[in-house]
């Protein structure tokens, strides 16, 4: 003699799969059960011999450095090429004298600040910036220096 009825199968399995699909998520959600995320703080120091473009608090480079920019995409990469994170360049606020006027010794200078976010953890990450060809760091590296870097370009 059978104790499921048709009205109650269907609602019983849905009430198994929902359990299911709980299960799954309160694992998916288990800090420990996932791999180690990694993030990646960095400044990008553009020193260049002529004066930088300055306006609305933004910065960008000139002449070969005019594609230096403020929204600028940085990629990291693993050693097999996978995409680990995404973010863009943000220009740092110039440096300014009393009276509001940017020093002269800053004039030709752009600080710019990224963070890469949320990336597996790999034995090394290659940082591209834009177009321009990217820096690899292995983790040792990396952990070595605070899982930040300083890039410069420039004199």
């Amino acid at each position: 003699m059978s104790t499921s009825s048709p009205d109650r199968g269907p609602a019983g399995l849905r009430m198994v799969a929902g359990a299911a699909l709980l299960a799954v998520l309160s694992l998916a959600c288990n800090p420990q059960l996932l791999p180690p995320a990694r993030a990646i703080s960095g400044v990008l120091l553009l020193d260049q011999a002529t004066p930088v473009e300055r306006g609305g608090g933004d910065c960008r480079g000139t002449g070969g450095y005019a594609d230096l920019r403020s929204g600028l995409e940085v990629v990291a990469r693993d050693d097999s090429g996978t995409r680990m994170a995404t973010t863009t360049l943000m220009a740092a606020p110039a440096p300014t004298n009393a009276d509001g006027s940017v020093p002269q010794a800053e004039r030709n200078r752009c600080v710019f600040r990224f963070g890469l976010s949320d990336m597996e953890e790999r034995p090394a990450y290659r940082i591209t910036i834009g177009e321009r060809g990217g820096l690899r760091y292995t983790r040792e590296e990396l952990e070595a220096a605070g899982w930040t870097v300083e890039l410069s370009l420039g004199r």
